[in-house]
């Protein structure tokens, strides 16, 4: 998979949003960017991790076997 860089007016098509919300994305969520000039272009890679952040694993509702919870006085 090639990783491109997108430009604000991409990202802003692919998010739904208007320009300058897409600029406050860009500028001010954390992302790495590249500003070129006056331009600032993100890797697309970068923007998915952004979006999906990976999920916490989830602990068992249960430490201990069921026995052990049933025997206690």
């Amino acid at each position: 998979m090639k990783d491109t860089y997108l430009t604000v007016k991409e990202i802003a098509e692919l998010l739904k949003i208007s320009y300058d919300s897409a600029l406050d994305v860009v500028k001010y969520s954390g992302v790495e960017y590249v500003q070129i000039g006056r331009q600032y272009r993100v890797l697309e890679s970068k923007l998915h991790a952004l979006l999906n952040p990976p999920q916490p694993k989830k602990k068992p509702l249960r430490s201990r076997p069921i026995y052990q919870i049933v025997e206690r006085k």
